[in-house]
């Protein structure tokens, strides 16, 4: 894993560095959920919104999606590919680069058994960044 690692960050050492910085705030939003409410987490974790950077959207997004899905799919200690901890993450980034979204929590009933819950970003009202749309009675969202 630390050579993939090592050539990663050789290949695109921009990447490699915004990389980290999404892995402290996975380290930091797994923490801070141990001992505050889910909204005050959140409130700690959002920057303040940014004017919009020039360039492609819909590059940045995808680009960001990438970095943290890659990033989650190490399934390595608390980097586990999980909606909760990708949603705050993603969404911290976004506004960052002035692209605003919201932060959506939803649960469903599968097989009128268990519980399902997702969590997924929002712009302007529509899901962002989801091959499917998700079906799910939304229980909160962030910011408000």
């Amino acid at each position: 894993m630390s050579a993939r690692a090592f050539g990663f960050a050789a290949r695109e050492p921009r990447s490699a560095l915004l990389l980290l910085r999404m892995a402290s705030w996975v380290a930091a939003l797994t923490l801070l959920l141990k001992f505050l409410p889910l909204p005050r987490a959140l409130k700690f974790l959002t920057p303040r919104a940014r004017p919009r950077f020039a360039g492609d959207s819909e590059h940045i997004e995808t680009e960001l999606a990438r970095l943290i899905d890659l990033l989650l799919a190490s399934d390595f200690w608390i980097f586990t590919p999980t909606c909760w901890k990708r949603a705050p993450v993603l969404h911290r980034f976004l506004v960052l680069r002035g692209i605003r979204t919201r932060i959506i929590f939803g649960v469903r009933r599968e097989d009128r058994q268990a519980l399902d819950g997702h969590a997924w970003l929002e712009a302007e009202g529509r899901p962002l960044l989801e091959a499917v749309a998700p079906d799910y009675t939304v229980t909160f969202s962030h910011p408000n």
